[in-house]
């Protein structure tokens, strides 16, 4: 469980992160959604090392980083001879992944011409080499995950509906982080304290915080963690993050269309903001200041400060 505090912090998760510990415990091919930079190789990677397979390999490949042609080679490897310049035999990622879990990101870029070869794999736990009349047979998890909308890819037969359902026996879908913005403070000081790797961290500005908050975060948790390793190379520990520590796109000010929602801390002081994310931490982790703090990405020595600074119930 501690582990998937560390991925999806905050009371809003505590009944995913229980579905969670069941779905590692699993054999059965997990589905991940959402939009680009929410964490899904980082989630599928927890959920392996959370997992029964946790001592064997993680393999993880992005279908739309290898061109069409040589994609079946690097997921089922080929036989010496199967083409021009296969001087020996190669074995392939499912083959690297045996006993572990395979990790497909962006498996909606898969090309359709491959698809029934993978949907093989999932029926029988083998495949077919390229170049080779024998097949191979593996013990692999997969763990696919895609931004695409893949029923719409189904639709205009782009994607196989029955390799749909084969991949997708648990889905679970990453929402943007600008429709979780109450996580936005937890999640910078996590990263800023794995950035400096610091007891003591560099408080923020109201100003600074609220042009966090109020950004929409495009490139999601991924641009936050890069906003955040910035302000660790220009902060000390003793100083103050301010907006000019902020790249020009965080720091500017966002327009706030109507479809965006509202800032859930408004209103109130950075102290307030801070009470209330070491309220919340200490009721995700039944009072346990150990991980209340690795939540947090702060000390255990921290925790005990704030909660006596704050006069929190424990």
């Amino acid at each position: 469980m501690q582990r998937f505090e560390q991925e999806l912090p905050g009371a809003r998760f505590a009944k995913l992160r229980k579905q969670l510990v069941r779905i590692a415990a699993s054999e059965h091919s997990l589905l991940l959604t959402g939009p680009s930079g929410t964490g899904k190789s980082r989630l599928a990677k927890c959920m392996h090392e959370c997992s029964g397979r946790s001592e064997a390999a993680f393999v993880e490949i992005s279908c739309a980083s290898i061109p069409a042609p040589l994609l079946e080679s690097e997921l089922f490897g080929y036989r010496k001879g199967a083409f021009s310049g296969a001087f020996k035999d190669k074995k392939g990622l499912f083959e690297m992944a045996d006993g572990g879990t395979l990790f497909l990101d962006e498996i909606g870029e898969m090309p359709m011409e491959l698809q029934p070869k993978l949907l093989l794999f999932l029926q029988n736990q083998s495949f077919f080499p390229v170049g080779s009349t024998e097949s191979v047979k593996v013990n692999v998890r997969l763990m696919s995950a895609t931004n695409q909308e893949l029923k719409e890819a189904m639709l205009a037969k782009q994607f196989r509906q029955d390799l749909y359902f084969r991949i997708n026996v648990f889905e679970i879908e990453l929402p943007a982080l600008c429709d979780r913005r109450e996580m936005i403070p937890v999640l910078a000081v996590k990263f800023l304290a794995d950035a400096m790797g610091e007891e003591a961290l560099p408080q923020f500005s109201d100003v600074a915080l609220d042009q966090l908050l109020k950004y929409d975060w495009p490139g999601n948790i991924r641009e936050l963690r890069n906003v955040m390793l910035r302000v660790a190379a220009l902060v000390d520990p003793e100083e103050t993050v301010l907006p000019e520590h902020l790249p020009l796109f965080a720091s500017a000010e966002t327009p706030q269309d109507s479809h965006v929602r509202e800032n859930p801390w408004s209103g109130r002081t950075l102290a307030e903001i801070e009470r209330e994310a070491v309220r919340l931490a200490l009721i995700d982790n039944d009072g346990k200041r150990a991980a209340t703090a690795l939540q947090l990405g702060v000390s255990e020595k921290t925790i005990y400060n704030l909660i006596k600074r704050y006069q929190i119930e424990a």
